[in-house]
C-alpha cells in the first residue's frame, strides 16, 4: 500500500468520475484504475462498485469504512514527510485553568508565536489537569490545587496577590467589615484562599452568584452592591477596560497560589522538552515578580536556583 493507491481511491471518491479523477492527479486512465485494483487486492475487499463502463460508481459497505482510514494515512504521510525535511516544530501541550491561560500567562504563551515550540494550550480543572499529566496526555500542567501523586512532580510556582474589587458606579466601599457575602460575585481559587475566606465571612450564608471562571465577571459587576475578590492579573485587565473597576485593602494579605506540574517518561527528547520550556516558564515568572505581580514562594525560590531533576 502506497499513497498513490491512497491518493487514486480518494480522487475518485471526491469527483465521482474515473476521468476527472485521473486528470486531477495528472495521470492516465488505466493508471488510475490500476492504482485502485492493486489498493483493493491489497486489502482483499472491494472499495468501489464500477457500473455501466465506469460512468455510474458507489462506494461499497467496506468502501464506506475506508475513507476515514485514507484520509488519515495521506495526512501522517504529509507530517512524516514535513518531519524528514525539518518544518515540524516539536509541540508542547500545556493545560491550565483558564483564567491562568487568559490573563496570566497570555503574554508568554504570546512569544511561542515566533519561537521553536508549537504550543498547544488548553484550560481544564485541576483534577483533569493531574489526570492528564498523568497518561501523558499533557506534557505540563498549571494547578491552583494539588494532588498527591508518585508519578506527578508538583513544584510551587508562584502565589499571586487577590483583590477585592467592585464597581463604583453600582458599589461604594471604604472597609472589607462593609461587605455582605449575599453580594459577592464568589470565585474560588484553591485552598489557601478558601481558608482566608472562611475567617471573613459566615458561609452558611449563599453568594449572589458563583463563577467557575472570571471571564463573565464585568457584565455581572453592574448589578448593585456587587463586589468579587480576583487575582491581580485579572483585575488588571478588567481595570483597563473599565475605569470605575475600584479596589479596597484586605485586613490581612490573602494570595492564590499556583504549582507547575509534569511527569517525565516516554524518551529522553520529550524530557528535554519539559525542562526548556520550564526554564522559559521560571524566566517570566521572575519578570513577574520584579514588577511586583506575584511573589515566590521558599519552595520555587529553591527550584528556581537548581536544574530540573532528571528522568531515571
Amino acid at each position: 500500500m502506497n499513497v498513490n493507491q491512497i491518493n487514486a481511491f480518494l480522487s475518485i471518491v471526491e469527483t465521482n468520475s474515473f476521468t476527472k479523477a485521473a486528470e486531477k492527479l495528472y495521470v492516465s486512465q488505466s493508471t488510475l484504475s490500476d492504482r485502485l485494483s492493486s489498493l483493493e487486492e491489497e486489502l482483499g475487499i472491494r472499495l468501489i462498485q464500477r457500473r455501466s463502463g465506469n460512468k455510474h460508481l458507489s462506494l461499497t459497505e467496506k468502501g464506506i469504512a475506508f475513507l476515514d482510514y485514507a484520509a488519515r494515512y495521506v495526512e501522517l504521510e504529509k507530517e512524516i514527510d514535513d518531519w524528514k525535511q525539518e518544518k515540524v516544530l516539536p509541540q508542547v501541550k500545556i493545560g491550565a485553568p483558564q483564567s491562568v491561560n487568559t490573563y496570566l500567562f497570555r503574554d508568554f504563551y504570546r512569544q511561542y508565536l515566533e519561537a521553536t515550540y508549537h504550543l498547544h494550550v488548553s484550560a481544564h480543572w485541576n483534577r483533569t489537569i493531574y489526570t492528564m499529566i498523568n497518561a501523558f496526555h499533557l506534557d505540563i500542567g498549571i494547578v491552583s490545587r494539588p494532588y498527591q501523586s508518585k508519578q506527578v512532580t508538583t513544584v510551587p510556582l508562584l502565589d499571586e496577590p487577590l483583590l477585592i474589587v467592585y464597581d463604583d458606579r453600582f458599589a461604594q466601599y471604604e472597609d472589607m467589615a462593609e461587605l455582605n457575602r449575599g453580594d459577592q460575585i464568589y470565585i474560588g481559587w484553591g485552598p489557601a484562599y478558601k481558608e482566608w475566606y472562611h475567617r471573613h465571612w459566615d458561609t452558611t450564608i449563599p453568594a449572589r452568584m458563583t463563577l467557575d471562571s472570571p471571564e463573565l465577571l464585568m457584565d455581572y459587576l453592574t448589578a448593585p452592591h456587587t463586589w468579587a475578590i480576583v487575582p491581580l492579573c485579572v483585575y488588571q485587565d478588567i481595570a483597563e477596560k473599565n475605569a470605575h473597576i475600584q479596589t479596597l485593602p484586605t485586613k490581612s494579605a490573602v494570595y492564590r497560589r499556583l504549582y507547575v506540574i509534569y511527569q517525565f517518561g516516554q524518551g529522553e527528547a520529550r524530557n528535554q522538552k519539559i525542562r526548556n520550556f520550564i526554564t522559559d516558564m521560571q524566566t517570566f515568572i521572575r519578570e513577574l515578580a520584579a514588577k511586583e505581580r506575584c511573589t515566590l514562594p521558599n519552595a520555587s525560590i529553591e527550584a528556581l536556583n537548581q536544574p530540573l531533576r532528571q528522568h531515571e
